[in-house]
């Protein structure tokens, strides 16, 4: 039997009616089922949302930090490629030139100049950077 508060008894509510009282019309139950199923909604986002942070810790537990230094050859993967509206073919390279890391600035983020030495625009974040092996 469900749990019922006690000022139910004095107030009863729509629920209480519907349970109760025999005669409840169709469009009550209908009510009460639409009633409830913003409720079960809101009960499975909770439980997706949860399921998603439990997923995150997990993958963030085995995930190792890239740590570059001075002087390595790495490559950069294009980000703005998925942001492309017309869409890139399948043979569009993902990753581009191997750089040269000029130093590491905090937090995991490197700046990077090609081999003439020309720097680019902004700074990389390590995710988005692998080494190269020559």
């Amino acid at each position: 039997m469900e749990a019922v508060l006690p000022i139910e008894y004095k107030i009863p509510s729509l629920k209480l009616e519907i349970e109760l009282l025999p005669t409840t019309s169709a469009k009550e139950e209908l009510f009460w089922y639409l009633v409830r199923l913003d409720e079960t909604h809101c009960d499975a986002k909770l439980a997706s949302e949860s399921q998603i942070k439990r997923v995150k810790l997990q993958h963030d537990q085995n995930e190792k930090p890239h740590s570059y230094a001075e002087g390595d050859l790495v490559l950069v993967y294009d980000y703005d490629q998925e942001h492309d509206n017309l869409g890139t073919s399948k043979f569009e390279p993902m990753w581009h030139d191997p750089y040269i890391v000029k130093h590491a600035i905090e937090e995991g983020a490197y700046e990077l100049v090609d081999y003439d030495k020309i720097p680019l625009e902004k700074p990389r974040n390590g995710l988005y950077l692998k080494r190269y092996y020559t």
